[in-house]
């Protein structure tokens, strides 16, 4: 449990900079669910992935109690498909960051008078 909390803090983290650093350029609202046509239907808070993670670590912590497996050193077949999730929203985070950056600079928004 410890390393799965770690990983998914570290991703958060991540994450959670890149929006830090980026903070003049990232959206109000981000997009946090595309449907099964790939067209976003649902929205949140820039800072909706710190609570993601915090809900998966929750989750998972439950599913460990649950199965008796709280002092199992490895992670489980759900933390891994948490991390996957993280992981795709993290990447997905930056790509959307990287695209209106590109926006941005092609406009004249960054650096112009």
């Amino acid at each position: 449990m410890r390393v799965f909390t770690w990983i998914v803090r570290t991703i958060v983290a991540g994450a959670v900079l890149i929006c830090v650093i980026m903070i003049g350029l990232a959206p109000q609202t981000v997009v946090t669910h595309f449907n099964s046509a790939g067209l976003a239907d649902s929205f949140g808070s820039r800072w909706w992935l710190v609570m993601s993670g915090e809900v998966m670590i929750k989750l998972a912590r439950q599913k460990r109690r649950k199965l008796g497996l709280l002092q199992l050193p490895t992670l489980t077949g759900f933390e891994g498909q948490c991390l996957g999730v993280m992981v795709g929203f993290s990447v997905l985070l930056w790509v959307i960051l990287q695209s209106e950056v590109q926006c941005r600079l092609v406009s004249g928004g960054i650096g112009g008078w």
